[in-house]
């Protein structure tokens, strides 16, 4: 190959280096403003899809359920209390009746608790819990035997005893475990109802 050939193969090698040097560097470019764009719209990103996945009317919709009630448990518990005395003993006997309500609050869902797994929506809700603290009907809590005179501190404490021993008869892991398995079954079918093929439930 002579040289004027060798030149020109020179030059042409060089264009074609400093052509391809250009395409990967816009190519850089480009990429960078695309991920500095995806930042910024909402649901572009795999991992913020929660302002596309569901309308801000159907949030409102499960949001406006407020307290879902999925387990109501019945108890009754006999409490008492001795006060020992000189000559006798006073002695307060009482009966509470309560029914404990499990479920979840949805009250305060919002965008975040929706993401994307594949083909499926998830929903991330909050833990079942015991939805009402005054659970007891004191217009049926009475007394059973009753001695001596107990002020309204005797009849409260009484009352609080009452209170905890019903949480701890019924507010166990099974019945929690339960719950939200009742939860997770309602809240999937009222999903689909909305239109949602896949849905996978989580909870706090």
């Amino acid at each position: 190959m002579d040289k004027q050939n060798k030149k020109v193969l020179f030059t042409c090698s060089g264009i074609a280096a400093i052509v391809l040097v250009f395409i990967v560097v816009f190519g850089l470019i480009g990429l960078f403003f695309i991920d500095k764009v995806a930042d910024r719209i909402p649901g572009m990103r795999s991992g913020d899809t929660s302002e596309i996945l569901m309308t801000p009317s159907q949030i409102d919709e499960i949001r406006r359920i407020g307290q879902w009630e999925f387990m109501a448990l019945n108890d009754e518990e006999l409490v008492d209390t001795i006060r020992k005395g000189f000559f006798s003993d006073d002695h307060l006997v009482r009966i509470y009746y309560g029914t404990l309500r499990l479920g979840v609050d949805l009250s305060q869902f919002n965008a975040q608790r929706l993401s994307a797994y594949d083909d499926s929506l998830v929903i991330q809700l909050p833990a079942v819990t015991l939805l009402d603290p005054h659970f007891i009907d004191e217009a049926r809590t009475h007394s059973f035997h009753e001695s001596g005179s107990w002020s309204n501190k005797d009849r409260q404490a009484l009352y609080e005893r009452a209170q905890q021993k019903m949480i701890s008869r019924c507010v166990t892991p099974e019945t929690l475990e339960a719950t939200q398995k009742l939860a997770e079954a309602h809240i999937r079918r009222l999903l689909m109802a909305m239109g949602f093929e896949k849905v996978s439930v989580r909870f706090d």
